[in-house]
């Protein structure tokens, strides 16, 4: 009895941080026009790696499932790539307004940090909550 009672506790603790796991990978975001047109507004005027290009035009990238975070009470997808079979220090975090209205993201290359489609404040920690 004590046992079941345990497991129904630790799952019920479980499922906040299940629930905002999961969600879809980049590449089928990017295949949604609206997500495609947020992520090529956000790269517009920025200097990026090719391998980045690449991933805009190919979707051929390491990607993990987008996570959910709030920003101002309202729900924003957090989405991740990286270069293909060269992930350590080569990362794109990328943070997606409701609806896809706006993409900003934080680019990791050659020990650098950059930010993409100038995000305030808050965009910046929503996208930091996410790093690895």
């Amino acid at each position: 009895m004590l046992a079941r009672l345990l497991i129904a506790l630790f799952l019920l603790g479980a499922t906040p941080a299940l629930a905002q796991d999961g969600g879809p990978y980049l590449f089928d975001l990017m295949k949604q026009p609206h997500y495609l047109m947020a992520w090529k507004g956000m790269l517009v005027g920025e200097t990026v790696p090719p391998w980045v290009k690449s991933f805009t035009k190919t979707l051929n990238g390491t990607t993990a499932p987008s996570t959910t975070v709030s920003v101002g009470g309202e729900p924003y997808l957090l989405g991740w790539v990286c270069k293909p079979h060269d992930c350590g220090g080569n990362e794109l975090y990328v943070l997606f307004a409701p609806g896809a209205r706006q993409a900003w993201g934080l680019l990791i290359s050659g020990g650098k940090r950059s930010w993409l489609g100038r995000p305030d404040p808050a965009i910046q920690a929503a996208i930091l909550s996410g790093v690895k």
